[in-house]
Parts: C-alpha cells; structure tokens; sequence
C-alpha cells in the first residue's frame, strides 16, 4: 500500500516536471513567431525610415553650407545654388551606390533629379504616379506645412523609365532657398531584406526548437527513469529507517554509504577513521588510510597550507571550510580534495577530533579552467576582429598606414598617465583601432589627394566620425567605442565637427583619443604635407590646452613625448 502511494506521488512529480518543459516550448514557438520576429521587421523598418531622415539630414546640411558661403559673400546666390545641385546630383548612397537626392521648388519645378533630367526645370504639379498621386503636389504641401515628413508613393526604379516600385521618402524644407529637398527607399528591397533576415532567425530558431525538443525528450525520459529509482530508494529508505531505529550500526553503514569521503583527523593531521568511499577516491582501502597524516597524501606545496589551518582552527575551535588540496592517489594520480570539518569536543569541552567530508572537485576545477581559457579565447578573437576591421579601413588610405596603432599606442599611455583602469583602457584601446573605420566609405582620390582638399572634399571627409558611428553602434561593445570614435573630432570650446559638442558632452576617452590623433596626425607625412614635427604637434597641443584639448590629457601627452616613455620621435612615425 505504501509502495503504490509512493509510485503515485512519484508520477505527479514527474509530470511537474515535465510540464514547464513542453509549456516552455510552446512559449519559445509562440515568442519567436508571434513576438520577436514581428518586433525585428518593425524595427527594421524604423531603422531604415531614419537612416532616410538623417540621411537628409546630412545633404540639407549640404545645401545650408553653401548658403552659408552666400550669406559670407564668398559666392552669389547663383553660384551657391549652381554648385549645390552638382553635388546633390552626385550625392549617392545605399549598397550599390545609386540610391539618390532630388530637390524642387515651392512652385512645383523640379530642380534636380538624376535620375529624370527631361524633368529638372519643368512644373510637376500635374505629374502623377501610376496610383494617381499627385507626389510633387503632397511634397510641397508637407514642405510648407510642417518642414519636414515621410510620403510613401510610387516611383521609377532607378533609371528605369518602364519599371515602378513602391518607395517611402523622406523630404525636408530648405526655407532660404524655398527649396524641398528629399530622398526614399524602395519597399521591395527592405522587405527583401526583412526576408532574410526572418529566414536566418526562422533556422536558427528551427535548431534552437530542435535543441530543446531534444533535451525535453531527454528530461522527460530521464526523469521516469528517475521515479523508477526513486521508488526504489524510497522502498530502500523505509528499511534503512527501520534499521537505524535498531541499530547504531545502520546509521553507521548509511553514512559510509555517501558519495563523499567522510573521515575524522586529529589537529596533526592524522586519519582515525574513513569512510569506504576513499576507495573511490584515492584507491586506499579505509584501513590503509587510517593512521596515515594528510600531509603523507598531499602535494609538497600544499603541506604549509594543512599545518597552519590545523594549528588556527584547533586553537580557535572553529570549523574548517572550503580546504582545497591536492591529493596523490594510490595509483599516482593527482586528486584535488574540498575538505570541510568541524571540531568536535568531548563532554569537558576538550578538543578531540575534526570530523568532516572530503569531496573530488578535481573535475570541477578542470571545468573552471576550462572555462577561463575559453574566455580568453573569445578576447583574443575580439582583439583580432577589431584588428581586421582597422585594418580594412587602412588598406584605403595607405599614407596612414599605421597611424590606428600609433593613436592606440599613445592613447592608452595618456590614459594610463591618468589613472584610468584597465577596464576603461581597454575600451580606450579598441576605440583608438576603430577611430577612422569611417574613413572606409570615403572616395579614396579624397584620401590620397597630393594637394589640399576643398571645401566641399573637406565636407565630405568630415563624414567619417558619423560613418564610423553608424558601423559601431549596433555592435554590442562592453564600452560606448561608437560615441568614443564619433566624438574623437569635438573640441572643448565647441570648435570641432560633427555635432559640434562641447567640454561636459564629451567622453573622457573621447578627450584623450582626440589629443593623441592630433599628436599623431601633425607628426606624420601626409599626401599633401610632409610632417610638421613633434615640437610643431607639442606646440598645437599647448596652445589649445583647456580651450580645444583636455589639459590633463594634454599635460600627460606631453610629459609622455618628452620623458621618451614612448620613443614617438617623427622619424619613427
């Protein structure tokens, strides 16, 4: 009767058991095909919806510099409009480099399109899309009245007249040129893209649901199992429970039957009593390990260790915890041994043994070095990957070849010179390495150009810090490297580029970053100068200390240079 009660509580456990798992499945299943992959095309979307807004955020920008250059008397308003739409109409962007700018008027006249120049200076206010939309008209209205908007619509697909493909656009309004300037994106192609990416996380999934399936399988079929010898023990316990009412000798025999080593030392160190498990262990009957020391058993090294526990805690009366030591077995093999003890006094309070159980953690330590090893694997493998990416970025301008490391090398000094720990260097590090990883989407005749560039080269060039943001910032980093290597170009007084950020807005690492690549920069040859010198690049740096450049940063750079910690000398640059 007791048996069958128990083979029933047996089956319910192990439907509790059971039960999470398959109603876990199921919500694994219903999260990644009702939640997940919806919420990933949503943000898809939104990502490329703002990639089109700031994107035309950068060519309004465009159009502003040159009315800018209007307003200083540097060019007629005919000139700034005349150059501003030739760099509009070369403006390109996306994977293929032919996604484009247009731009026209609050009258309805198209000013530029590079894709349909029979249009450009025609009205559009009567031209329609193949839905029936009057587009231009929609343009203009969101133009006046609320400066800026998305319109979805239809459009020729690229530079073919006879293929339409739905687009979302994105327009902005240039008010001192009465201007609407605008881009968009094909819907094909991102749902296209979402596809992808919804077929690579569908298998993904699909290995992941199998994986678990598996090890529910697995669970499931083990845990029956385990009510098989759950029972059994169960039965078992009853008679030993019987047995130990009877007998001292039963609880004698269960505790010796335990997977640990159970065993009683005195404060020298020698065995009274062990358990049968050390056979197991360390292959010694218990009445040959009776009488022996556990220095006799223990490493050479170890035995310092044993002697002042032994001598603390039989003083202090006090358990032992957590004693780690290695162990030769019979066979010579090396065991490492988790002892744990209490002292044990007779009825006069006077100390007589340490009673306790040994367990082989010899595995598990071999697992926790395991593990240590595999994380310096995978930061090797990050060091490596963030190396490869620099590199890349390199291989285009390779009049700058080096210059990554260089501003690495002297970054982390700085850094170092001022305190910061290795956890923040580290992040420093890898943020010198990517620095100029923008520099990978600029035309390489701007990079290599023997002359001083132009204005609008220079416009362009500026680009790289928010290029290497937008490759940086959905890179999951331990340390902000994408805000580091957008700001490394921003100045205390607000003076440098892009955003024009200034002293409490910027990052530390951003501050130093930005004194070692200016060191670095001056002091090395160039396309279109020979190196200035380290006293010139010094010199820059002191002038601009507390108004561009950090002071710290530029008092330890300095301090660095001229102390040699580091030999940058021009030559060796």
């Amino acid at each position: 009767m007791e048996s069958r009660g128990m083979r029933r509580l047996s089956r319910a456990i192990s439907i509790r058991i059971a039960l999470p798992a398959l109603l876990t499945l199921i919500l694994f299943i219903v999260s990644v095909f009702m939640v997940i992959l919806p919420s990933i095309e949503r943000n898809f979307m939104a990502g490329k919806r703002t990639m089109i807004k700031e994107l035309t955020g950068t060519a309004w920008n465009v159009l502003n510099t040159y009315h800018n250059w209007e307003l200083q008397g540097r060019l007629t308003r005919e000139e700034a409009q005349r150059q501003a739409i030739a760099h509009i109409r070369n403006f390109r962007y996306g994977d293929s480099g032919r996604d484009y700018f247009w731009i026209n008027d609050l009258n309805h006249a198209l000013v530029v399109h590079p894709y349909r120049p029979d249009l450009e200076g025609t009205n559009s206010f009567s031209f329609q899309d193949p839905t029936g939309k009057y587009i231009f008209r929609e343009f203009v209205r969101i133009a006046k009245e609320q400066g800026t908007g998305y319109v979805e619509y239809m459009w020729q697909y690229m530079d073919k007249p006879e293929s339409f493909a739905r687009k979302v656009g994105y327009i902005r309004f240039f008010e001192p040129w009465d201007w609407v300037l605008g881009t968009g994106i094909y819907l094909e192609e991102v749902y296209a893209q979402v596809a992808q990416i919804r077929k690579k996380l569908t298998a993904v999934s699909a290995l992941f649901l199998a994986a678990a399936i598996g090890l529910a399988l697995y669970s499931i079929r083990h845990t029956i199992l385990a009510d098989r010898v759950r029972v059994r023990i169960w039965e078992e316990r009853g008679h030993l429970i019987k047995d130990l009412e009877k007998s001292r000798e039963h609880y004698r025999s269960l505790v010796e039957a335990t997977s640990d080593w159970i065993l009683e030392f005195n404060h020298q160190g020698t065995i009274t009593y062990s358990s049968p498990r050390i056979e197991h262990i360390l292959c010694y009957k218990p009445e040959e390990i009776t009488g022996m020391s556990l220095h006799t058993l223990c490493l050479k090294r170890d035995k310092p260790i044993i002697e002042r526990t032994l001598h603390h805690h039989t003083q202090a009366h006090t358990p032992i915890s957590g004693l780690e030591i290695t162990c030769c077995s019979k066979d010579d093999q090396q065991v490492i041994l988790d002892i744990n003890a209490v002292p044990v006094t007779g009825d006069n309070g006077k100390y007589l043994v340490f009673r306790g159980v040994a367990r082989d953690v010899t595995e598990r330590i071999a697992f926790i070095q395991e593990l240590r090893n595999s994380r310096d694997k995978l930061h090797a493998s990050l060091e490596a990957t963030v190396k490869s990416l620099a590199s890349a970025a390199e291989k285009r301008d390779p009049y700058t070849a080096g210059h990554q490391q260089r501003v690495d090398q002297l970054a982390c000094a700085i850094g170092r010179a001022l305190g910061l720990d290795e956890e923040r260097i580290e992040g420093l590090h890898f943020a010198a390495i990517l620095h100029d990883i923008g520099k990978i989407s600029l035309p390489a005749e701007y990079l290599a150009k023997p002359s001083a560039l132009s204005r609008q080269e220079w416009a362009v060039i500026q680009c790289h810090t928010e290029v290497g943001y937008e490759i940086l910032k959905n890179i999951d980093f331990p340390w902000p490297i994408a805000e580091i290597v957008y700001q490394h170009h921003e100045h205390l007084d607000g003076s440098g580029y892009p955003r024009g950020l200034h002293d409490e807005e910027i990052l530390l690492e951003a501050k130093i970053l930005t004194v070692a690549d200016v060191v670095e920069a001056m002091s090395s040859h160039r396309p279109y100068r020979p190196a200035l010198g380290m006293e010139k690049a010094l010199e820059t740096i002191r002038e601009g200390r507390e108004i561009k450049y950090y002071a710290e940063a530029v008092d330890a750079c300095i301090e660095i240079i001229t102390r040699r910690v580091i030999d940058f000398t021009a030559q060796t640059w």
